[in-house]
């Protein structure tokens, strides 16, 4: 069975193809306030380079937030669209449990701008905080508490250095049951913000 992961919460477009639970392509790139342009075109690329017809895709994989306000709404208003027209399952993840390094504990994170992060703490998919929002001081400090800690993502903007797993091959890993969207009509973003 094919799925198609989908990802635009944060500053890279992320467009995945997994057949029988292994990634077999992915499309990732910075695109900052352009994946609503770029998403679909890329969506049809990865289809295309691989010979699959849109109506081959057996699932679809989404992260539902927290993240860029507008990019959380792009992949997943796809990702419900594909999903209830085609009449497939749909399970959606948080952007933040996506960037984690299943091996280490992971402090995951993303920019949530005006000086506050998105920011969660995951060991082996487990939370041990649970997504939330903190200043960028905050952040700093939890991580000089924690320095055997792993920090993933994107963390250019506190110079810090992160790890960038993949997004897509996370989803993948993760996709089990209690991830399973029951109703596609119901499903919701995750902002954190006001």
């Amino acid at each position: 069975m094919y799925s198609l992961i989908l990802d635009s919460t944060n500053t890279y477009l992320n467009v995945g193809l997994g057949k029988d639970g292994n990634l077999i392509d992915e499309i990732s790139y910075e695109c900052w306030q352009k994946q609503s342009e770029m998403m679909i075109p890329e969506i049809n690329k990865i289809l295309s380079n691989n010979n699959i017809s849109p109506k081959e895709i057996g699932e679809i994989l989404v992260t539902l937030g927290p993240g860029s306000y507008t990019g959380v709404r792009i992949a997943l208003t796809i990702a419900k669209v594909y999903a209830y027209c085609l009449n497939i399952p749909c399970f959606a993840f948080s952007s933040l449990l996506v960037l984690e390094n299943y091996d280490k504990k992971s402090i995951c994170l993303i920019n949530a701008r005006s000086n506050r992060s998105y920011f969660a703490v995951y060991d082996k998919n487990e939370a041990i905080i649970f997504d939330t929002i903190k200043t960028n001081d905050e952040i700093k400090e939890y991580i000089k508490e924690h320095p055997d800690y792993v920090i993933c993502g994107d963390t250019n903007y506190l110079n810090i250095e992160g790890e960038n797993n993949s997004v897509c091959k996370n989803m993948l890993l993760l996709k089990n049951e209690k991830y399973l969207v029951k109703d596609i009509m119901t499903l919701k973003a995750i902002y954190l913000k006001d």
